[in-house]
């Protein structure tokens, strides 16, 4: 069908005619719209549930659940293996309360830390009548100044060594407080990095923590690290009885980190001294290989020989898939002239009381390990470990009931809300 010429023609005029009446209505509308959107940004935000609970910004609460069901073997005098849910492998499960405020002097917060442990096992606390027996800090940082804490926390050593003393930590020396396995057959490694803490208030020495610590620790953006620490002490008339002095420097750089200590601490009069040096490599970006060295001596008293000790550690990692991490160590500690216990003969920690012991020995301990973790989220993951320990020459342990070798193996999940 065809359309007549006239027709379109008519159609054409009659919209020229209602055109300014069109136009006068889109530009009505295009106010009324720009109106409504100057209100909507106006109009202040909704305010949130009266009756709902919010922590400021200045408080931050954490806790890591860590549950381990393993086995040991010669956990009796006989030979037997126990099979039973454990202490932590990994993490010492906890619960604690963080902050940093900031203040008035520009770039400069007060931080702070106060961090419980307990067994998941039995719901106990970490140590009896201790509530915050892990953390119990206040410090300032600023960028130029770094970080000073003050209480109880981790020996500076600690957090510098972890980088090559443990594969499962941080690869980077930072601020953070090192996190080295909880329990197993190679943790004891961690007491060469460790303090002298005697007191009623807290009980002997072999720490890993120090009370009453002042801590310094700076990270500079050119990659150095370093810092300085000293604990004071629980004794009525001096400030060097049972106190330890450290000092730290550490380097990282975007394949490799390095890191060391030197920690000289007086140990009911008696001079023990620890120094270790070692690092990380990234040759490739799914493996990451450690390596370190300890050297310890302990003065015993007496008219004893000085007891001195070695060690070193290598273990690696790697990650190819996300959700899969594997790792396999490899750690050997040997003592010369240990004073031991007459009770049971067994291996002392370095920076516990050694002097006036009853008899002498030397030996040493090997340990290889191994694990494998899923990663069930960025905050879960299961595992699966094992350890071998093997005893040389006059070392004995009192866990190993006093045999020459122990196997542990365990299943674990942990979570952590940090």
């Amino acid at each position: 069908m065809k359309i007549h010429p006239m027709l379109c023609l008519a159609a054409a005029a009659c919209l020229q005619a209602q055109d300014p009446d069109v136009q006068a209505e889109l530009a009505r509308q295009s106010a009324r719209i720009a109106e409504l959107e100057k209100k909507a940004a106006a109009k202040p935000e909704a305010k949130p549930d009266a009756g709902a609970f919010k922590f400021p910004a200045e408080l931050t609460p954490y806790v890591l659940i860590d549950a381990t069901l393993g086995s040991r073997t010669n956990a009796t005098a006989d030979g037997r293996t126990k099979v039973d849910f454990m202490e932590s492998w990994f993490s010492g499960s906890r619960w604690g309360l963080k902050g940093a405020i900031k203040t008035n002097v520009d770039g400069l917060s007060v931080i702070y830390k106060l961090e419980s442990e307990y067994f998941l096992y039995d719901g106990e606390q970490g140590k009896a009548n201790t509530l915050f027996n892990r953390d119990a800090w206040l410090g300032i940082k600023s960028k130029e100044l770094g970080q000073i804490t003050f209480g109880r926390q981790n020996s500076l050593a600690r957090d510098f060594a972890v980088i090559y003393g443990d594969p499962f930590a941080h690869a980077d020396v930072n601020y953070d407080e090192g996190g080295w396995t909880n329990n197993n057959n190679f943790k004891s490694l961690v007491y060469y990095a460790g303090a002298v803490s005697v007191g009623s208030p807290t009980g002997g020495p072999a720490q890993t923590r120090i009370d009453k610590g002042a801590v310094w620790k700076k990270v500079t953006d050119g990659g150095f690290a370093m810092g300085a620490a000293y604990n004071l002490n629980y004794e009525s008339n001096t400030t060097t009885k049972n106190s330890t002095a450290s000092v730290a420097l550490g380097y990282n750089a975007k394949a490799f980190h390095l890191a060391g200590f030197y920690t000289q601490a007086n140990n009911n009069g008696h001079t023990q001294k620890s120094a270790s040096a070692g690092g990380n490599v990234k040759p490739v970006e799914w493996l990451r290989i450690n390596a370190g060295y300890f050297h310890y001596t302990a003065e015993q008293g007496l008219n004893h020989p000085d007891r001195k000790d070695s060690a070193f550690t290598v273990s690696a990692s790697v990650q190819t898939d996300p959700k899969w991490s594997y790792y396999l160590g490899f750690q050997s500690m040997k003592a010369d002239d240990a004073g031991m216990g007459a009770a049971t003969g067994a291996w002392v920690n370095p920076f516990a009381d050694t002097a006036n012991k009853a008899y002498f020995v030397s030996g040493r301990r090997d340990t290889t390990y191994g694990g494998v973790r899923r990663h069930l989220g960025k905050k879960m993951e299961a595992y699966v470990v094992c350890d071998y320990l093997k005893l040389h020459d006059a070392f004995r342990l009192s866990a190993t009931n006093p045999h020459d070798s122990q196997t542990e193996f365990a299943l674990g999940l942990r979570i952590r809300a940090l």
